[in-house]
């Protein structure tokens, strides 16, 4: 099995939509990045526009990938991707998700933003990750159009359809039923296999409880009931929905649940995601100071130990690509 590693790699605080950006966050990833070296995995770095251009960030992040210890990819944030349609103020407060945007929209921003990479780290971006995970067949189509052959936007299990971007959209996308394997995706039918160059490798979000089988039918009537104390008690006894992120609770345990869940269904990876200003104290909701910044490291040295003890190898989403065609 495998440990994919991704880091949106982005501005600080994206939550608090912040007027100016600041990428403060970037001069902490060395840290991370060396962590990483030590237990032996590499990261996969997905550059929001802002970071791919900014000089102080490319000093940072240009040689891991030069010396393949890390993946420069790219993460669509429409808000702070040119070219602008709509008036720059509004995007910024409102944060679209990149399917709500228009074909030509989703091109050009696409385009430039794949251009300031290959212009600023000498390579072509082949793994993509949509921002708010707003994924859908017109992204696909365009991803593949621009010669991406990794797409990980996909989130198994979860619903966005109640997260807000445009106000007159529809909300996020609605990934409780696509599959939490690999795939070579239908740009017609994102949620089945087809015969396209784009691969789809979902973020892990896994059943950890008495009911780990994927397509099961107590599993697939949990996520068609309306979100209630009743779906949370019954989450809690029979499936517990985990996905492979660190929160202010997670232990060791919850990484050996996320694990032996994988294992169950036979996936050949399992894929860890993290934003860049977690990293950062004050970055983000998630670590609001140095102590949390210190629990964060805690968990994060937990769980590549445990992954390393299971004879996890470390991979990147280009890599993994390869490996599996």
């Amino acid at each position: 099995m495998k440990l994919i590693i991704t880091v949106d790699t982005e501005r600080d605080n994206e939550w608090k939509r912040p007027d100016k950006t600041s990428l403060e966050n970037i001069k902490f990833l060395p840290r991370f990045q060396e962590l990483c070296e030590r237990y032996g995995f590499k990261p996969t770095y997905l550059l929001t526009y802002e970071v791919a251009t900014d000089p102080s960030s490319i000093a940072i992040l240009k040689p891991w990938q030069e010396k393949s210890t890390a993946e420069i990819g790219a993460h669509m944030h429409p808000w702070t991707s040119p070219p602008f349609e709509k008036d720059e103020f509004w995007e910024n407060k409102v944060h679209r998700f990149p399917h709500e945007l228009s074909d030509g929209e989703i091109r050009d921003k696409l385009a430039v933003l794949t251009q300031s990479i290959i212009n600023n780290f000498g390579i072509r971006p082949k793994s993509f990750r949509a921002g708010r995970w707003g994924f859908d067949k017109r992204v696909a189509s365009e991803l593949i159009r621009q010669n991406y052959i990794v797409d990980s936007s996909v989130t198994p299990k979860i619903s966005w359809k109640n997260t807000k971007g445009d106000p007159s959209g529809q909300g996020g996308p609605d990934y409780r039923f696509f599959p939490a394997s690999p795939y070579f995706l239908d740009p017609q039918n994102i949620s089945a296999p087809g015969h396209s160059s784009l691969l789809e490798i979902p973020m892990t979000v896994l059943f950890t409880g008495v009911f780990k089988k994927e397509n099961n039918i107590f599993g697939k009537l949990v996520l068609s009931l309306p979100e209630s104390f009743l779906k949370k008690v019954i989450n809690r006894l029979f499936v517990r929905l985990k996905w492979l992120r660190i929160f202010q609770n997670s232990t060791k345990a919850d990484f050996k649940r996320i694990y032996k869940a994988a294992q169950k269904n036979k996936l050949p990876f399992i894929q860890f995601m993290i934003h860049s200003s977690e990293l950062m104290p004050g970055g983000s909701p998630y670590a609001k100071n140095e102590e949390d910044i210190e629990r964060s490291y805690r968990q994060l040295e937990t769980m590549l130990a445990y992954f390393k003890d299971q004879g996890l190898q470390g991979t990147t989403l280009s890599e993994f690509y390869y490996d599996f065609k």
